[in-house]
C-alpha cells in the first residue's frame, strides 16, 4: 500500500468515524431528551396522584353530599311532575302568568345493543327533565323574583337557556326560557316469587 492511499484511508476513515458518530450522538441525545421528556411526564403525574390522594377526603365528602340530597323519582315523568308543579308554584306566588310549557324530551343516542350510551356529552351522574316556558308582557322585577327562586343549587334545578327580549307596552318583557331538574332515577327493585 502506497503512502497516498493510507492517507486517503486514513481520511475517509476520520471522515467515515466523524459522520457515524455524529449520528450516533445525535441519536443518543435524541432518546435522552425524550427520556428527560417521560420523566418529566411521570413526576408530574406523580405530584397529581399525591394531591388526588390528599383531596380524597374532600371528594369523599362531597360525594357523599351528592348521595344525601340529589333529589331521587322513580321515572322521568314523575320528576317532570315535580319539575312544573314547582315552576307552576314559584310563578303564582310571584304573580307571573307563563303564556305556555312544553317538555323537552331528552334525545339519547342508542349503541349497536339498542341500550343508550353511557356519558354521550350527556349529564353523567344525572338524569335530567326540562321544560320550556314562554312568558309575554312580564313585569322585570317579579320575572327576576320568580327566576332567582327556581335557580336553586339545593334543589338540583336550575335554567339552562334563557331568551330576553322587550315587548311592546312599557318595561315588560317577552321571555323564553328552559328550566332543568337534575335528579337520579331511582330503579324499584324487581320482586321474585319465591315457591
Amino acid at each position: 500500500m502506497k503512502k497516498r492511499e493510507k492517507t486517503l484511508l486514513i481520511a475517509f476513515s476520520l471522515v467515515f468515524l466523524v459522520i457515524v458518530g455524529g449520528g450516533l450522538l445525535t441519536f443518543g441525545l435524541r432518546n435522552y431528551r425524550e427520556i428527560g421528556s417521560e420523566i418529566e411526564t411521570l413526576q408530574n403525574r406523580l405530584v397529581e396522584m399525591n394531591a388526588a390522594i390528599s383531596q380524597g377526603e374532600e371528594w369523599q365528602r362531597k360525594s357523599d353530599w351528592l348521595e344525601a340530597h340529589v333529589p331521587a323519582f322513580g321515572s322521568r315523568q314523575e320528576a317532570s311532575a315535580k319539575l312544573m308543579e314547582t315552576v307552576t308554584k314559584e310563578a303564582e306566588s310571584a304573580g307571573i302568568k307563563i303564556a305556555s310549557r312544553e317538555f323537552i324530551e331528552e334525545i339519547r343516542q342508542l349503541g349497536p345493543d339498542g341500550l343508550p350510551l353511557e356519558d354521550e356529552g350527556g349529564t353523567g351522574f344525572f338524569d335530567k327533565a326540562s321544560m320550556k316556558l314562554t312568558l309575554t308582557g312580564v313585569k322585570e322585577e317579579p320575572f327576576f323574583k320568580w327566576l332567582h327562586a327556581l335557580q336553586r343549587p339545593d334543589g338540583f334545578m336550575g335554567v339552562t337557556r334563557l331568551q330576553i327580549n322587550p315587548a311592546s307596552q312599557g318595561k315588560t318583557i317577552n321571555v323564553e326560557v328552559d328550566i332543568t331538574h337534575y335528579y337520579r332515577e331511582s330503579q324499584a327493585p324487581k320482586l321474585t316469587k319465591v315457591n
